[in-house]
């Protein structure tokens, strides 16, 4: 295992990189250099999700892939099967056999507590499944309750929810929502204690003003109202979106190391990773929009 004392946390799905020479090159480069600190989910609910053909995606593949690259990054997800709890666990066991450390995954309606301290003594490193898809009272009592029998280093898997993930017994969680805000909604973000989002449609249209903090973002990357005016600067992997959606996920990301929680992004391909690095790089001398763009041709 390979944990590097850095904020820059990165997720990656073996639905996504395991069956990706490159991807997985780059990945595992970029964390023995210690440039960022790596985990690997298993992709189990993408797979559950997905009408995509992932026949490459099952448990041998995953130890194979794990057994060789595990030894690379921070922590590493068992395959678990969604809505199965017994089947996850043959899964678990299987991995465990084959030599390997993986993270349990407490699935939503697993309440074997019992068998998770016995998954949390070989490996303190717990996911805690249901983030996703439930952010209210339930999932916020599952964690305490996690924490409360185990004392493990919780992983909230895709919760995100501000400031509950601050306040409650978590070491770590995850986020796509930095790319989706952005290539799906189309949403611009900045941080101000907190993540904040603006509809660019609606500042086109002058529905918002613009809020302070983002007026000082826009002159800093020296984005002008003529150039926030073209819709192509909307659209796209090179939008403002994304380039300010990177830079306040960053100082999310910043914000939360310094309060014990361990954000990480979740990166689905090559490109979206790229443009992680290489913003990062570029925030560290003169960034601007224009730049960037360019940099990133």
């Amino acid at each position: 295992m390979k944990s590097n004392d850095t904020w820059l946390n990165i997720l990656v799905s073996y639905a996504y990189i395991g069956n990706n020479k490159m991807f997985t090159e780059q990945t595992m480069s970029l964390s023995q250099q210690g440039i960022i600190n790596c985990m690997i989910d298993s992709g189990a609910f993408t797979l559950f999700n997905s009408k995509q053909d992932l026949k490459f995606l099952t448990l041998d593949n995953y130890c194979d892939y794990i057994l060789k690259h595990g030894h690379n990054v921070e922590k590493y997800v068992m395959l678990d099967v969604i809505g199965n709890h017994s089947k996850s666990k043959a899964n678990y066991e299987t991995m465990l056999q084959r030599g390997l450390d993986p993270m349990f995954v407490f699935t939503m309606f697993d309440n074997d507590y019992s068998y998770l301290q016995d998954a949390v003594k070989r490996n303190k490193h717990v996911c805690v499944a249901g983030g996703v898809t439930t952010k209210g009272e339930w999932i916020q009592k599952r964690y305490q309750d996690v924490y409360k029998q185990t004392k493990g280093n919780i992983h909230a898997l895709g919760f995100v929810k501000y400031p509950q993930m601050l306040q409650l017994p978590l070491h770590s969680c995850d986020s796509s929502s930095w790319v989706q805000s952005s290539q799906k909604y189309g949403n611009i973000m900045y941080f101000d204690n907190g993540l904040k989002s603006l509809d660019y449609k609606a500042i086109l249209k002058g529905k918002t003003k613009i809020p302070f903090k983002a007026q000082m973002i826009f002159e800093q990357l020296e984005i002008t109202p003529k150039m926030f005016s073209n819709i192509d600067n909307h659209r796209g992997s090179k939008s403002i979106a994304v380039l300010t959606n990177l830079i306040a996920y960053f100082e999310y990301q910043k914000f939360c190391k310094r309060l014990g929680l361990n954000l990480f992004l979740a990166v689905a391909n090559r490109q979206q990773l790229t443009h992680i690095i290489k913003t990062n790089e570029l925030l560290e001398n003169k960034l601007t929009y224009e730049i960037w763009k360019k940099e990133l041709s």
